[in-house]
């Protein structure tokens, strides 16, 4: 049985939807899902804030509702070249599909080696017209913590606009909110 994955291309990145078929292998057999995607075995997969505990938790969602693919978890690739596999570089996505406000929010983790290679902006800017290719979608928010500022910056340079900071009581510490209207079409 295939499995048509839903895909956004950039400039330089592959940004493939977790399905339910994709998230299975990456539950249960590692080597197959780097297969699947045709990139290259990665040690060290997946990216921080993507622990047993958020993987598990999308893959129970995507069972539930194999519609809600898009509107959970991306894989960022970087394609081979040359016939060469292509490289895990990062994941993100959005928390679920609009809510009734229209509102959607938006996160991403980039793998240590590829950071600070303008990939975690070229994904978000994907995941953005991606979202906004939806007419349900008014406002995309986000939350990082105020301390990670390449966070931050990857948040400012795609048009976020910082609207609050405030305590987190889970971890400590500071998050600061972020909200991005939806872009207008250039006519």
């Amino acid at each position: 049985m295939t499995h048509r994955h839903i895909e956004i291309r950039t400039n330089r990145l592959k940004l493939v939807a977790l399905n339910v078929a994709l998230s299975k292998l990456q539950m249960t057999d590692r080597e197959s899902f780097f297969e699947a995607l045709c990139v290259r075995s990665e040690p060290v997969w997946p990216p921080e804030l993507m622990d047993t505990s958020a993987l598990q938790q999308v893959d129970e969602r995507l069972r539930a509702d194999p519609g809600e693919a898009g509107w959970l978890t991306w894989i960022f690739i970087w394609p081979g070249v040359a016939g060469q596999p292509g490289r895990l570089v990062g994941a993100g996505g959005f928390k679920g599909a609009p809510d009734a406000a229209g509102n959607v929010e938006i996160g991403y983790s980039m793998m240590l080696s590829f950071r600070e290679q303008g990939l975690a902006t070229e994904a978000v800017e994907g995941l953005l017209g991606w979202a906004e290719s939806d007419s349900r979608v008014r406002r995309v928010i986000a939350h990082t913590r105020d301390h990670l500022t390449a966070s931050r910056r990857v948040l400012e340079k795609t048009g976020f606009v910082e609207t609050e900071t405030f305590a987190d009581e889970g971890e400590g510490g500071q998050v600061v909110r972020y909200e991005r209207p939806r872009q207008a079409k250039a006519a």
